[in-house]
């Protein structure tokens, strides 16, 4: 068989034309090239239509229309002589369709014209495919990789988190708000990289954002994160430092499972390796959990971190934890310690999240243990209206004595034990009342002739944040309020 000039050309042009369109890096790119391909030398004019919408158009005379509705996948290819709809298909899907149109002044399409469409929308169909599937999983991980923490009484927060490959890995941390101002700490690492570590890290970063709302003990949170472990993720290891800080105490309890040791900086900026009780990775399954406690004196910091931080390739790792002790204890702002500790190179996700101790001073708190009798809501008035006058918030008494009224007579129907009641002025005025009884109460909108059920209903229109937490030996009910702007001290 013998091929004359033309005939070569065409197929070199074709040649060249589903190389480009395959090798585009991105669904824009391709559909662009194709369009570029078909015009002038197969149509006089082209589109790609993707989600109903022309993706890219080059379309002179305006011969073809901005949106397509047809069936992507039933629709002929062969329309007249004048038009081909070519739907695009990868894996069997559809994923758009693409459109060609010639002028009168043209000879109408042949075969040989919709072979060569079919043959350019194969390689732009698949850049589409795989370009969707890419934007799903970078959406996917966008959506696990950890934001910023919030803002908090009693500390500062510096946190650098850098993933290996630019996309989230089995790295992460949290810090997440407790009851009465607490704050937990978390910093883990699931053994191996990629989408299958980031996946596993979401579901176990989930479980302990929910078990740290239930207000359980370090301990207790490391045991049972062990034990969803074991189902979520079968034969995967997780190292995990868990802390929970009380400001109010100033003191700090750790749980390790199988992480690399935290490293406190005390105020004179001399750093040390803490030693809380090593215990197994996360995943291993029937393993006790221990806990350390130490002073979080103020203006001592905190640094977690995960091994990408710390490992070097023939360096003992116990000499490269001294080696970040040594750069923390340099009296630098926390920020540029941070940035100073920071690996130049990477192969591994690197992971740091540094806290600063600042606490609540004792003259922001406010602490009482009442007895569950009637006169007590009165009593807490008074007791609400001679603190906020101390602290200067005389604005603030009749709401925040009417909440903490409500919360308080709520306790007293439902306990015959003490109940205690907690002010806090940060920079907000936080009032927590806690009992024993570990039913949660329910908020419901009462009818006009209802007795009960208008407390919690009064707190939720009237307060700017409330809710309820478990704690040990029960429950407490919360709320805060601003403070007018300059009274916070």
């Amino acid at each position: 068989m013998s091929w004359d000039g033309e005939s070569l050309a065409f197929l070199s042009f074709m040649s060249d034309a589903v190389q480009a369109i395959g090798d585009s890096p991105e669904p824009e790119q391709a559909t662009r090239r194709f369009c570029e391909a078909a015009v002038p030398r197969l149509a006089d004019a082209a589109a790609v239509y993707l989600d109903g919408g022309a993706q890219h158009r080059v379309d002179p005379g305006g011969r073809l229309p901005p949106r397509w509705t047809g069936d992507r996948a039933g629709v002929p290819e062969l329309v007249d002589e004048r038009l081909i709809v070519v739907p695009l298909r990868a894996y069997g899907r559809p994923v758009g369709s693409a459109m060609l149109a010639r002028d009168r002044e043209r000879s109408p399409f042949a075969e040989v014209d919709l072979l060569a469409a079919r043959q350019l929308g194969v390689p732009a169909a698949l850049t589409v495919f795989h370009g969707r599937q890419l934007e799903t999983v970078e959406t996917l991980q966008r959506g696990m990789r950890p934001g910023s923490p919030p803002d908090l009484p009693g500390l500062e927060i510096s946190f650098r988190y850098q993933p290996a490959a630019e996309r989230v890995g089995g790295d992460w941390f949290d810090v997440i708000p407790l009851p009465g101002s607490r704050v937990a700490l978390v910093v883990g690492d699931v053994m191996g990289h990629g989408l299958a570590a980031a996946a596993v890290m979401g579901q176990l970063r989930t479980a302990v954002q929910t078990l740290a709302s239930l207000d359980l003990p370090a301990e207790q949170v490391l045991h049972s994160l062990d034990e969803m472990a074991q189902r979520l993720a079968a034969q995967t290891l997780t190292t995990c430092v868990y802390c929970v800080y009380d400001p109010v105490l100033r003191r700090c309890t750790i749980a390790n499972a199988g992480h690399l040791p935290p490293v406190l900086v005390r105020a004179d900026g001399k750093a040390e390796v803490l030693t809380p009780p090593r215990c197994p990775p996360i995943g291993l399954g029937c393993t006790p959990f221990e806990t350390m406690e130490i002073a979080a004196d103020d203006d001592s910091m905190l640094v977690l971190y995960t091994d990408g931080l710390v490992e070097e390739r023939g360096q003992d790792i116990g000499q490269s934890v001294d080696a970040l002790c040594r750069k923390l204890s340099t009296g630098a702002p926390m920020e540029e310690l941070c940035d100073g500790v920071l690996p130049p190179a990477r192969s591994d996700d690197v992971t740091l999240l540094a806290i600063r101790f600042k606490g609540i001073p004792s003259d922001d708190v406010a602490q009482w243990l009442v007895e569950p009798q009637p006169m007590t809501p009165g009593r807490v008035r008074r007791l609400v209206r001679r603190t906020l006058a101390m602290w200067g918030l005389e604005a603030m008494i009749p709401i925040a004595q009417l909440l903490t009224s409500e919360l308080v007579t709520n306790a007293v129907r439902q306990t015959p034990r003490p109940i205690t009641i907690r002010l806090m002025r940060t920079d907000v005025l936080l009032c927590e009342v806690s009992d024993d009884d570990h039913r949660m109460p329910i908020m419901r909108e009462p009818g006009v002739l209802d007795e009960d059920g208008r407390g919690l209903y009064v707190v939720s229109q009237l307060a700017d944040r409330w809710g309820t937490s478990r704690v040990a030996g029960g429950k407490t009910v919360w709320f805060s309020l601003p403070i007018p702007d300059g009274r916070t001290r």
